[in-house]
């Protein structure tokens, strides 16, 4: 196996007008800004570079993360006017629709399952995805859909995983992850997040370290909310290890992260 990360990469994402009247965090340059510091700090040279194409969103994974009801709303976006967009975000929590997202959060997802395949055909060692809010029927902070839950569900059916552990180290707690696999033992998802006694956005009480998961999956969801500053390190070391290392796994079977 490569000793590698894998990144994807589509000339659509770069070039296409993300133009949203209500927006101005919504544009191209998020990609390119982010790409040329990957590059200019020798990043990008280390990575695999993964040329991704569309991945239709069937309902082969249901029950899953995203409903039909809200996959056929999205798709309908592209033949929307400037105004039905508007109203439409309106429905969700900072989501800024126009008439390229769906386009572009395909794009995404079929990024991340062609990366998933990528590591669990041992090409690359790991990867990364992005996209840890939106909900089963409801896009939800700058997340169209839950790539992370998408990734988990199709690493489970296609390469038959008994068990998946998502780790989440972003400052906002991943809810939709949670609330996707809160009732599975299948999988253990851990997030540690600023929380700062729930002030902090999503400003959910279940984010605090008491949401523990649902009936099966009782035990299976931890969070780790952040109060005050300190180390990640200590978590990844003296929470996160001991707690994966106790997840019953194949003795073949790699992780997914």
């Amino acid at each position: 196996m490569r000793s590698t990360l894998s990144v994807f990469f589509h000339i659509n994402l770069f070039f296409i007008a993300l133009s949203s009247p209500v927006c101005e965090i919504e544009v191209p340059e998020r990609f390119t800004v982010s790409y040329e510091a990957l590059k200019t700090h020798g990043v990008a040279e280390r990575c695999k570079q993964v040329h991704t194409g569309f991945r239709v969103l069937a309902c082969e994974l249901k029950p899953g993360p995203i409903s039909i009801e809200y996959l056929e709303a999205v798709k309908q976006t592209p033949k929307m006017s400037v105004e039905e967009l508007m109203a439409f975000s309106k429905q969700y929590n900072d989501v800024y629709f126009h008439q390229n997202i769906y386009h572009c959060a395909t794009l995404a997802v079929g990024a991340t399952l062609q990366l998933v395949d990528s590591v669990m055909k041992r090409e690359v060692r790991n990867c990364m995805a992005l996209g840890h809010h939106s909900q089963r029927s409801a896009a939800n902070s700058f997340c169209v859909f839950n790539n992370v839950a998408i990734a988990a569900l199709y690493a489970k059916k296609t390469y038959n995983l008994n068990r998946v552990l998502i780790v989440g180290w972003d400052v906002h707690h991943g809810q939709g992850v949670q609330y996707c696999f809160e009732e599975d033992p299948s999988v253990l998802y851990f997030s540690w997040h600023r929380y700062e006694h729930q002030t902090f956005w999503p400003n959910l009480p279940e984010s605090d370290y008491s949401s523990v998961g649902k009936g099966k999956g009782s035990g299976f969801n931890m969070n780790l909310p952040w109060n005050k500053a300190t180390t990640d390190l200590a978590a990844f070391f003296h929470v996160l290890l001991p707690a994966a290392y106790e997840v019953p796994v194949a003795r073949e079977q790699p992780l997914g992260h």
